[in-house]
């Protein structure tokens, strides 16, 4: 492997990786958020067009599917994660594509909720294998006092096809009925489309660096990696980083999820068609997505300025207080809306960003994968529990409920982390554990 170490605009990249490899996993970063929660924002859509199902049980419903869904991941995250340190990030990242490519082609002709079911878990597939290597190529691709830096670049373009995905193709089933498409085939098609995107990426994603992310004079069986994982989140920062993703992944669930239920309710009593209801939806979610893109490279050069803790109480911050506002909001639909929920989007690439950078400064390299496995896993039981629970506040409490939920969670990590860093400051040094003293 090349010792030479290359440099990708502002960002210094770590030995034997090249722009090319880089320029791959940014064309990912771009298409990844908005392919995971496209899907999400569509349900809506297909409870009402293709299953004919009422609103008042779109909420439980919609919660249900979201639980099958990280059933799936929390069963098989730690696996990718082991698996692409064992065998290499490009084979597992096109493998995901190739899920999720599966997923969007079968949703698009779901009749019933078990159909639903089976196919949100073959899309979880896809999501648990992609977000995992999304993570770690991060940790991989760059040197140290690069990585806030790219990580707000591949935030920002994770932003960019975010509000592209809502803003531009929640609009796809209005856009094929006004050109005469029926009502259920304007959605299929739009399915369609973003299906060929995730085949596209499946192709794409050959081009990363190939092998696997550390030359070790043995390769660990995967068992083994998972297991050194676990046993890594006796580290202190390491294990914040992985409670912290409990809540910041659960973040984009209830943005995706129940922000669109919100608005699509609030939109419908002013006489919009499903279509253009969603389409509202996507606008208003976008405004969210907006903010996180401009916050993101932001919050990345400050995360290379400053400790990695202090980021993650800094980013917390931001999010509990975005999202405990807009759970205040009385009408959702209003432009009083519009400043609450510029500040969930920062919250909802602060609390993602800091979380990601603080596992890959402190993760050991050789069971990098691993470790961020783990960290997916438990974002994977944050969307569990605030999905189920957060669709039955939905329909039985009020659609700002799962906001509070969220923004408690937020404020916990907030003074985790907090009581983490005194107890830092108190011993005089930081505690970072090498990988022989965590599983000895």
């Amino acid at each position: 492997m090349s010792a030479v170490n290359h440099k990708f605009g502002p960002v210094k990249l770590a030995p034997g990786v090249l722009p090319r490899h880089v320029l791959c996993y940014l064309f990912a970063a771009l298409i990844s958020i908005g392919v995971y929660t496209y899907l999400v924002a569509l349900t809506p859509f297909i409870l009402t067009v293709n299953l004919g199902l009422p609103e008042v049980d779109h909420g439980r419903i919609s919660g249900d599917l979201n639980v099958a869904q990280e059933i799936a991941l929390l069963a098989t995250l730690g696996f990718w994660g082991a698996l692409s340190d064992r065998f290499g990030r490009r084979l597992v990242y096109s493998l995901g594509f190739i899920f999720l490519f599966a997923a969007y082609t079968l949703y698009a002709f779901a009749s019933t909720p078990p159909e639903l079911i089976l196919y949100r878990m073959i899309f979880a597939l896809g999501i648990a294998s992609t977000t995992t290597c999304l993570s770690a190529i991060l940790a991989d691709y760059a040197e140290e006092k690069s990585r806030g830096t790219l990580t707000g670049i591949a935030f920002f373009l994770n932003g960019v096809g975010s509000v592209a995905f809502f803003i531009g193709l929640t609009r796809l089933p209005d856009i094929f009925q006004g050109q005469g498409v029926e009502e259920l085939w304007a959605g299929r098609y739009a399915f369609f489309v973003v299906a060929g995107i995730a085949l596209l990426a499946a192709l794409v994603m050959l081009g990363l660096k190939p092998g696997r992310p550390v030359e070790t004079e043995e390769k660990l069986p995967v068992l083994v990696l998972m297991k050194d994982g676990l046993a890594a989140g006796r580290t202190p920062r390491i294990f914040l980083s992985y409670v912290s993703a409990f809540a910041a992944r659960a973040d984009m669930a209830i943005v995706t999820l129940f922000l669109t239920l919100w608005v699509i309710q609030a939109a419908s009593g002013e006489n919009l068609t499903t279509a253009e209801a969603t389409a509202r939806a996507g606008m208003i979610v976008g405004i969210a997505q907006i903010a996180a893109v401009i916050w993101a490279p932001i919050i990345g050069v400050i995360g290379d300025k400053i400790d990695r803790l202090n980021l993650l109480i800094f980013g917390f911050t931001i999010a509990a207080v975005g999202y405990g506002w807009v759970s205040m909001l009385d009408d959702v639909l209003s432009l009083a809306a519009i400043p609450a929920l510029l500040l969930m989007g920062m919250g909802l690439s602060s609390g993602q960003l800091s979380s990601t950078v603080l596992l890959a400064e402190a993760s050991p390299v050789q069971i990098r994968g691993a470790t961020f496995g783990v960290q997916a896993f438990c974002g994977a039981l944050g969307i569990l529990a605030l999905s189920g629970g957060g669709g039955r506040l939905f329909d039985s409490v009020g659609p700002y409920a799962p906001f509070a939920a969220v923004a408690l969670c937020n404020l916990v990590v907030v003074l985790l982390a907090v009581g983490a860093r005194l107890g830092e400051l108190r011993n005089g040094k930081i505690e970072q554990a090498t990988v022989a003293e965590n599983t000895s």
